[in-house]
């Protein structure tokens, strides 16, 4: 008999391997709490035990959705792979564009904490009554799951929205974190300095700033660490005008990807960030944190 996956992590293990020192998936994990460093297998962090599992909408296999995780992780971590990590100028078509923004996007809602606080035992009356509109039997976990389910085999913000098996909020929640309200864009920076990323539990780390006109706070951007020298940025449109001591990053950071000459495909070029944004990105890893944070150099941090 084949055995159930029981470790299911919501950060996928394919970007914890790439914080590791050695090439037995070892890396070294920092307790909030405690302050205390220890040396952990990538197994063993940023995982709930059967998170995923699903007996309700998948009596048959109810590792479905875990599987169906690792099946589009297994995607994105070859884009990741062949192109985030190795290479300058990063040349996407449409469809690794889609793919990737919204892989991003399911990042943002799949972890325990999020499935607690918006959609669990730690939300509030209101939330449980307004999700409850969309769930007869009031079980916000099975709404969380069975959303999951249809979300994790979708590859565009197109397909989430043309699908009437997902309910209005997630889709709201997807459109917010793949195009927000005048759109986003992908940037990839690499580290110059001797500081290293760290990843923290919290993923993506979301910077906003407040709207006086709107009466609200906007997204500038997130920051998705990939390894100890690059992340990815998913940035809103317009974030350039908003002041640099708030922002923090430069106008050439946030400069927008290219079209080829083709049309065909999205050209990001690689940026550079130095050791006080670093820094900064950081801090506010750790300050986000709800368990910890993971490194690969105790020396770089």
């Amino acid at each position: 008999m084949k055995k159930e996956p029981i470790k299911h992590h919501y950060i996928p293990q394919f970007i914890l391997r790439n914080f590791c020192f050695d090439n037995k998936n070892h890396l070294y994990f920092q307790d909030k709490n405690t302050g205390h460093v220890s040396v952990r297998e990538t197994r063993d962090v940023f995982m709930s035990r059967n998170l995923y599992r699903d007996e309700i909408n998948s009596p048959d296999d109810p590792t479905k959705l875990e599987l169906d995780f690792s099946k589009y992780e297994g995607e994105i971590s070859k884009l990741i792979k062949n192109k985030f990590i190795s290479q300058n100028s990063i040349s996407l078509t449409k469809e690794e564009n889609d793919s990737l923004l919204l892989f991003l996007a399911i990042m943002g809602i799949r972890s325990e904490r999020v499935q607690k606080m918006t959609f669990g035992n730690e939300t509030s009356k209101v939330n449980t009554e307004f999700y409850s509109m969309y769930q007869e039997d009031g079980n916000l976990t099975d709404f969380w799951k069975r959303n999951l389910g249809i979300l994790v085999n979708c590859r565009s913000l197109k397909e989430v929205l043309d699908n009437d098996n997902i309910d209005d909020p997630i889709k709201l929640f997807m459109q917010r974190d793949t195009i927000g309200l005048s759109g986003k864009y992908l940037i990839v920076v690499e580290k110059r300095g001797p500081k290293d990323f760290i990843l923290g539990d919290t993923y993506p780390i979301i910077f906003s700033e407040f709207n006086d006109l709107l009466g609200a706070e906007l997204d500038m951007y997130s920051i998705f660490p990939i390894s100890p020298t690059r992340a990815i940025i998913l940035a809103s449109n317009g974030v350039d005008g908003a002041p640099e001591t708030v922002r923090i990053l430069s106008n050439e950071v946030l400069k927008k990807p290219s079209l080829s000459s083709d049309g065909r495909h999205i050209v990001i070029k690689l940026k550079r960030v130095y050791q006080g944004v670093v820094e900064y990105i950081n801090s506010s890893i750790i300050e986000n944190s709800n368990i910890g944070w993971i490194f690969q150099d105790k020396e770089k941090i």
